[in-house]
């Protein structure tokens, strides 16, 4: 099933334990549960690496190694996954959650939201941007578990018939 095709994509055991940011972990990283390929652990890495993926802050790998320790979830999903905000996209990003807070929030005169400006007025975007950065991260983490346990659910089923 999909198994075959993630042990293609996802990285190996020896590539993970080898980023210096993860060493901090030490044997932790030998946890066979976050290595798992069920489903259960696979849905688990998919909603914390999505989840995290939109929150703005650093070291978000470092965040999801250790969620994924801890709930026992995909190690290798997570990191990938929170990897959806990169360099590329964190602008784009970031600027949704912020128009999607101040929206939510009704603010009528909201701060001209800039990363040049950004550290002079945080304290005036930081709610609309993690009112945003909730409600994305949520609706996003669970739209994307469902919809891939729908189309493994499927692609069981698929391969049982045959």
């Amino acid at each position: 099933m999909p198994r075959a095709k993630l042990r293609k994509v996802l990285p190996t055991h020896e590539k993970i334990k080898d980023q210096r940011i993860l060493k901090i972990f030490g044997k932790l990283l030998y946890k066979q549960k976050i290595w798992s390929l069920s489903r259960k652990r696979i849905l688990g890495g998919v909603f914390i690496g999505i989840f995290v993926a939109f929150i703005p802050m650093p070291l978000q790998m470092l965040l999801v190694a250790l969620l994924a320790i801890i709930f026992n979830v995909n190690l290798p999903i997570t990191i990938l996954l929170v990897w959806l905000s990169n360099p590329l996209t964190m602008p784009f990003i970031y600027y949704f959650e912020y128009e999607l807070g101040n929206w939510l929030l009704n603010i009528k005169d909201p701060i001209e939201f800039s990363f040049e400006t950004m550290n002079e007025n945080i304290s005036e975007i930081a709610l609309s941007l993690y009112v945003g950065t909730f409600v994305i991260s949520t609706i996003s983490a669970f739209l994307a578990v469902f919809i891939l346990n729908l189309l493994w659910i499927k692609e069981v089923r698929k391969k049982r018939k045959k």
